[in-house]
C-alpha cells in the first residue's frame, strides 16, 4: 500500500492500532495527537506510533493534510459538516455508538466496561454466584482498529458513495464478544426470565504440574477422547462425560478427574500427549512465558522496538508472499509537517523525489486509488471468491467480501460440513438440524453454497476448475488439508497465475506448532488473553470469542491490501495471517510490559490499573447488574453525592484520588454493592449517567437485537429462513454510512446452489451432476445423516 497516505486522529488503542496496521502494509501515516486523549504506557504507545509521522496540530487540521484515508476516533458523533470536508477520502469514524441513533450525539458517558455491559458479553461470563465477568485485554478496542483499518483499505477501492464508514465500538464488541447468543436464542425461543447461565467451559483451564494449560473439545470425537486421554475410558459412552451439557451435572466429579490428570503432568507432556489425540490443547502463556514458546521464537514473532530496543513488540501479523513486512525505525527520509499554508507532508528521498509504488501501467498507487470508480460502485464489485473457510474467522471473511460486492461460493463438502454448522443450539434429532447452528447463520450471509468433496478426484477436478476462474481464494484449515490435495499455493498459482490466495491456519504455514489444531479458545489460551481475564483470586478464564474476529479481521485487512495491488498488477499472491499471531496483538501489553518495565501484568477482575472504583454491581432484580466506571476525582464526588447526599460529597480525604481508592477498593466496592443492590437497574443507569458517570446495563446478550440503540440503528436485520424462520442476523458492525455494505443473500443452505455454480456456470449437464451426487462429491446432507 506504499503511496497511500493516511490522516490519523486517534484517541487509544482503537485509532491508534487502525494506523499502526496500515503503516505496516506500506502506507504513510501522519498523526495528530488528540491532547485529551488517555496516556497510555510508554511501551504501548510506542508500539502503536512508530513510524508515524506524530505532528502537532487540531481536529480541523486533518483535513488539511488531502490524505487519502483518514482515521478519526471521537468520543462522539461528529457533525455532517466537519464530515464534508475531507474530499474523495476514504473516512472512516470510530466513536461509541456511531453516527447516528438515539445515543449518537449526546454526549453519554462511557468507558470499555460500560460497553461490555452493553454489548450483552458481560452477562454470560463469569462464575455462578460471583458478579459478570469482563475481559482483560481492551479486545473491543483492537478489534474496532482492526476492522476500521480493514473498512478504510476496502472504502478507498470502491465508489466515493460509500467512502463514509461508520466504526460504532458497541457494536463491534456486541459482534465479537457474543457468540451469536442472539441467533440461538430467537432459534430455540428461550424466555427473557431466565438469566443466562455463566459457567466455564469443562474442560478449559487447567493445572499442570508447572503451569496452566488450557483445553477446547470442537467434536464429538474430541469428547470421546479426552475422557480416554485422562485416563478413564470407562466414562465412554456416558453422556454425561462426554457432552458439554451433561458435564455439567456432574461438574465437580469430572472437574476433579481432569485436574488429577493434569497436575501429573507437565504443560508440555499434556499438549503433547493431547495432540497426539489431536484433542486442540494449549499452554496457557502471560508476558513472561510466551517469549520462549519455540514455536514464537521460530517465527520470530517478537522483534525490538526500532525506536527503542529495551522492549519487544509483536510483528505485523500477516504475510505477502511469505514475507512478513518490515517496520522502519524511522518516518520516511524528508517528511514535514503541515506548513501554515497547508503544505501536505511528503516522503522525501535522498534524491529529492517522491517514492512511490508504480504498477505495471506505471501509474502511482495512492493518486489511482478508487480512480475511475463509479461514484456507487461497491470496492470488490466483479470479483469471484471461492470460500472454504469455516467457523467464525472462515465465515466472518467471506460474508464481508460479500457484502463489499464480491460473488463470494463458499465451498463445503457432504463429508466435511463447515463445523460451525454443528454448533447448536438445534438437537440432531430435529428436522435439518445442521442448517441452524448460530454461528453458521450468524457469519455467513451474502454467499452462494456449493459442495465439492475434494479428498477424491472428481472433487478435486471440480475444485481446480473454480479455482482456474476464481479472483480469490480463502481457507483457514490445518496446512496440512490443501497440501494433502495437492492444491498447495504452489499448484494453486500455477492452475490460476492472477489468483489471491488467502490461508488462516491456527498457528502459521511454518514452525515447530504449524500442524496443531486451533481455534479461538486454544489461541486465547496461548496468547495471554486467558491470562489476564479473570478473578483476580481465580483461575485464568477464556474471553469466549474476541479471538475469531479479530483474526478474521487482521485477515481481511490482510486481504484487501494484497488485492489493492494484485487488481491493478494482474499478479497473484499468498497471503497468510495465523488466528494466533492476531490474538496475541490482542494480547501485547503483556509483552510489551514485561520486556519494557519487568512488570507482569495479572488479572484484575473488573476493576482498571487506571479508574477508581470500577466494577459490576447487584440490583433490586435477581441477577440483573450495572457496570460503572469512576474515571477521575470529579466522578467520585459525584458518585459519593448520589450514595450519601446528606455528607458533604467526597469528605473522606483517603478517596480524595485514585491511589487512595485503589488501596480500599474492597471496602469501596462492599459499600456500593450495597447501594446498587436496592434499586431498579435502568433506572439507576439513568440517575449515573445524568451525573457524567459511565455506566450501563449488563444486557442480556440472547436479546440483544432488542437493545435500543442497537435496534434503532438496524445492526440486525430480520432475515427469513428455510428451517429456523424468520431470525434477526447482524450486519457487518464497522459498514459504509451509505448502507450500501450490506448483506444481499441469506445463509446458503448445504449445496443450495449447486445445480447454478456447477451446473449453469461450469457447464455440467443434468446426468453428470446426478453422478456426482450418487458418488457423493455433491450433495446436500451431510455425509451419515
Amino acid at each position: 500500500m506504499a503511496g497511500l497516505r493516511v490522516a490519523e486522529w486517534s484517541r487509544s488503542i482503537a485509532g491508534g492500532y487502525a494506523g499502526r496496521t496500515l503503516h505496516d502494509a506500506g502506507a504513510h501515516v501522519t498523526r495528530l495527537g488528540d491532547p485529551g486523549a488517555p496516556s497510555p504506557r510508554p511501551a504501548l504507545r510506542g508500539y502503536l506510533h512508530l513510524g508515524k509521522v506524530d505532528q502537532p496540530g487540531t481536529l480541523a487540521d486533518v483535513a488539511s493534510l488531502a490524505a487519502d484515508i483518514v482515521i478519526l476516533e471521537l468520543p462522539d458523533a461528529p457533525d455532517e459538516e466537519f464530515l464534508a470536508g475531507f474530499g474523495d477520502a476514504a473516512v472512516v469514524v470510530i466513536t461509541p455508538w456511531g453516527l447516528r441513533g438515539p445515543w449518537a450525539g449526546t454526549g453519554r458517558p462511557w468507558s470499555e466496561l460500560t460497553i461490555q455491559a452493553e454489548s450483552g458479553s458481560l452477562a454470560m461470563r463469569g462464575l455462578p454466584g460471583r458478579p459478570p465477568l469482563m475481559t482483560g485485554s481492551s479486545e473491543g478496542l483492537w478489534v474496532t482498529g482492526t476492522m476500521a483499518a480493514a473498512a478504510a483499505v476496502a472504502a478507498v477501492q470502491g465508489g466515493r458513495a460509500h467512502r463514509l464508514v461508520d466504526a460504532p465500538l458497541l457494536e463491534v464488541t456486541a459482534y465479537a464478544t457474543n457468540l451469536f447468543q442472539d441467533v440461538g436464542a430467537s432459534i430455540t425461543g428461550v424466555s427473557p426470565a431466565t438469566p443466562p447461565s455463566r459457567n466455564r467451559l469443562n474442560p478449559s483451564v487447567e493445572p499442570a504440574a508447572d503451569g496452566w494449560v488450557g483445553f477446547n473439545l470442537a467434536s464429538a470425537q474430541n469428547h470421546e477422547d479426552f475422557v480416554v486421554l485422562i485416563e478413564r475410558a470407562d466414562w465412554l459412552g456416558d453422556p454425561q462425560m462426554t457432552t458439554h451439557v451433561g458435564r455439567y451435572q456432574r461438574y465437580e466429579e469430572f472437574t476433579a478427574a481432569v485436574r488429577a490428570w493434569t497436575r501429573r503432568h507437565t504443560v508440555a507432556e499434556v499438549v503433547e500427549q493431547a495432540s497426539a489425540f489431536r484433542i486442540p490443547c494449549a499452554p496457557v502463556h502471560n508476558g513472561r512465558t510466551i517469549l520462549a514458546d519455540p514455536h514464537i521464537v521460530d517465527r520470530g514473532f517478537y522483534q525490538p522496538n526500532a525506536h527503542d530496543p529495551g522492549f519487544l513488540e509483536p510483528a505485523p501479523p500477516f504475510l505477502f508472499d511469505g514475507v512478513r513486512p518490515r517496520r522502519d525505525k524511522e518516518p520516511p527520509p524528508g517528511a514535514r509537517a503541515v506548513t501554515e499554508a497547508g503544505t501536505e507532508p511528503r516522503a522525501v528521498t535522498e534524491a529529492g523525489t517522491e517514492p512511490r509504488t508504480v504498477t505495471e501501467a506505471g501509474t502511482e498507487a495512492g493518486a489511482e486509488a478508487g480512480a475511475g470508480v463509479p461514484d456507487d460502485a461497491l470496492p470488490f464489485a466483479g470479483l469471484r471468491v471461492l470460500d472454504l473457510g469455516t467457523w467464525w474467522v472462515g465465515g466472518f471473511v467471506g460474508t464481508a467480501l460479500g457484502a463489499l460486492g464480491a460473488d463470494v461460493l463458499k465451498v463445503e463438502s457432504t463429508r466435511r460440513v463447515d463445523g460451525a454448522r454443528l454448533v447448536g443450539p438445534a438437537p440432531a434429532t430435529q428436522d435439518h438440524w445442521w442448517e441452524q447452528g448460530a454461528f453458521y447463520l450468524g457469519g455467513n450471509s451474502g454467499k452462494r453454497g456449493v459442495t465439492v468433496d475434494f479428498s477424491v478426484p472428481a472433487g478435486r477436478e471440480l475444485l481446480a476448475r473454480l479455482i482456474a476462474g476464481a479472483d480469490v481464494l480463502i481457507e483457514n484449515y490445518s496446512p496440512r488439508v490443501l497440501e494433502s490435495a495437492g492444491l498447495d499455493w504452489d499448484a494453486v498459482h500455477q492452475l490460476n497465475p492472477r489468483l489471491v490466495m488467502l490461508r488462516m491456519p491456527a498457528f502459521g504455514l511454518t514452525g515447530p506448532r504449524r500442524s496443531m489444531v486451533g481455534y479461538a479458545q486454544t489461541v486465547e489460551q496461548f496468547s495471554g488473553l486467558c491470562w489476564r481475564t479473570g478473578y483476580p483470586d481465580a483461575d485464568p478464564h477464556n474471553p469466549s470469542g474476541p479471538a475469531d474476529p479479530m483474526a478474521a479481521a487482521n485477515s481481511l485487512f490482510a486481504l484487501s491490501s494484497a488485492l489493492f495491488t494484485a487488481r491493478r498488477t494482474g499478479r497473484g499472491m499468498l497471503v497468510e495471517s495465523p488466528l494466533a499471531e492476531a490474538a496475541l496483538v490482542m494480547a501485547s501489553e503483556q509483552v510489551l510490559a514485561w520486556t519494557s518495565e519487568g512488570a507482569l501484568l495479572e488479572r484484575l477482575g473488573n476493576r482498571d490499573a487506571v479508574a477508581a472504583p470500577q466494577g459490576v454491581f447487584p440490583t433490586a432484580e435477581p441477577d440483573r447488574w450495572i457496570a460503572l466506571t469512576v474515571a477521575d476525582d470529579q466522578q467520585w464526588r459525584a458518585l459519593a453525592t448520589l450514595m450519601d447526599p446528606g455528607r458533604r460529597a467526597g469528605a473522606d480525604p483517603e478517596l480524595a484520588t485514585a491511589d487512595g481508592r485503589r488501596a480500599r477498593a474492597d471496602d469501596l466496592e462492599k459499600r456500593i454493592a450495597a447501594w446498587t443492590a436496592g434499586q431498579e437497574r435502568e433506572a439507576l443507569v439513568e440517575r449515573l449517567l445524568a451525573a457524567g458517570i459511565p455506566a450501563g446495563e449488563a444486557r442480556d446478550g440472547r436479546f440483544i437485537h432488542d437493545h435500543p440503540h442497537l435496534a434503532a440503528r438496524g445492526f440486525y436485520q430480520l432475515v427469513e429462513l428455510p428451517w429456523p424462520g424468520a431470525i434477526p442476523l447482524p450486519l457487518l458492525p464497522v459498514r459504509a454510512a451509505s448502507g450500501g455494505w450490506a448483506h444481499r443473500r441469506r445463509p446458503p443452505t448445504l449445496g443450495e446452489h449447486n445445480a447454478e455454480v456447477l451446473g449453469a456456470e461450469l457447464g455440467l449437464d443434468e446426468t453428470r451432476l446426478a453422478e456426482l451426487a450418487a458418488d457423493g462429491v455433491i450433495g446436500t446432507v451431510p455425509l451419515g445423516v
